[in-house]
């Protein structure tokens, strides 16, 4: 199973096969793109509604490319546009929707094993939920079962159970999501609201070697570089002058283009396409063709 495309890669994907410059052919196009992807289409969609409304299109609008009424696509997008716009703002960290999930998934993962705390071994049980994340572990045969039952080899856990209070996430877990935090804010350009996936975490859980997750990676023979390797096109995006922070050097040096998605420069052998906020090299093409080209599990 490929990990499905990121919202930058599907905003890019639509940008390329719009019939015209504007934001509302921006909007037909990512709503073709995602019709048949999960993940991270209602992302794709709420950024490309929120540039909708800030170039001032009214909701009746974006209804009829919606295939809705006005009033079902306000009390859709409104107020997730009105989050996303305010988080842009004010430059704070919101949690998409994958993480969410996974999340709430740990903590009950904690709760099942009669824990106080849920720790980065249990963010990891959560990460199979949805989205990126349990594309990857999935596709490595990091299944539920094994993750569990590598932790209970692994974890001391209470024999009793008792049911009652809530889990919190443990001091390890708390620092690895404000790690992940950290990666999503220095990977997203100025102008688009930061948002936190769960590729972010599940690098950095399955990178710090002294982890619980990481142990639990381990201990079942999971290679930490293969989960590198799946999910660079997804957290590796480095700032350029074409939207992102500057990364310029000492001396207000101009930074060498290159490609949004993997990062690597031009050069002779590798020669990128400009599009309005983003280049792009031959091999992230052909990745993201080949990305858009795998069918939706069971249509969803």
């Amino acid at each position: 199973m490929s990990p499905e495309p990121t919202v930058e890669q599907l905003i890019a994907a639509a940008r390329a096969g719009a019939t015209g410059d504007d934001e509302l052919a921006l909007l037909d196009a990512v709503i073709a793109v995602t019709k048949d992807l999960s993940s991270h289409a209602d992302e794709a969609v709420d950024q490309v509604v929120r540039q909708v409304r800030a170039a001032g299109h009214s909701w009746t609008v974006i209804g009829e490319r919606l295939g809705v009424s006005r009033q079902a696509a306000r009390q859709r997008y409104a107020d997730r546009v009105e989050r996303i716009r305010e988080a842009a703002a004010t430059g704070s960290v919101i949690h998409g929707r994958d993480l969410e999930s996974s999340l709430s998934s740990a903590l009950a993962a904690a709760r099942a094993d009669g824990l106080a705390e849920a720790g980065t071994e249990h963010l990891l049980l959560g990460l199979l939920t949805d989205g990126v994340a349990a594309a990857t572990l999935e596709q490595l045969g990091a299944t539920r079962d094994k993750i569990r039952e590598a932790s209970h080899r692994l974890f001391e856990h209470p024999t009793d159970r008792p049911g009652g209070g809530v889990p919190v996430f443990s001091a390890e877990a708390e620092a690895a999501l404000a790690a992940a935090r950290q990666l999503a804010n220095e990977r997203t350009p100025d102008c688009a609201p930061i948002i936190v996936n769960t590729p972010q975490l599940l690098a950095v859980i399955a990178t710090n070697p002294g982890s619980r997750a990481r142990r639990v990676l381990n201990h079942l023979g999971v290679d930490v570089a293969d989960i590198k390797r799946l999910l660079h096109c997804y957290i590796n995006v480095p700032r350029t002058p074409f939207g992102r922070r500057s990364r310029r050097g000492r001396g207000g040096k101009k930074q060498r283009d290159r490609c949004s998605f993997c990062g690597h420069p031009r050069s002779e052998e590798r020669r990128l396409v400009a599009g309005p906020d983003v280049w792009i090299c031959a091999e992230c093409v052909a990745l993201c063709a080949e990305m858009l080209a795998q069918p939706a599990d069971g249509g969803v």
